[in-house]
């Protein structure tokens, strides 16, 4: 645990011990999500991992199948929304 500040410009300096021994570089980008009114937490953001991740799961898809299905969900949507 560490105490930081925010300066002027809105920066918020992760303490050097917790840089370490997370291993954290000069440039890693971070994703930064409010819990509450005074809690946020940071995460690692690696864009190589999330893409991999996307592929892999984009593997199985079928176009065919995938745009049949939004038309049919679309045309459920319209007839709840619009009373069709």
């Amino acid at each position: 645990m560490g105490l930081t500040k925010v300066d002027t410009k809105g920066r918020v300096v992760i303490p050097r011990d917790i840089r370490k021994r997370m291993g954290i570089k000069p440039g890693e980008e971070f994703l930064i999500t409010e819990i509450d009114g005074d809690t946020i937490v940071m995460k690692r953001f690696d864009v190589r991992k999330m893409l991999e991740g996307m592929i892999k799961n984009a593997k199985g898809i079928n176009l065919d199948e995938l745009k049949e299905e939004t038309e049919r969900e679309g045309n459920r949507v319209a007839k709840e929304l619009y009373d069709l």
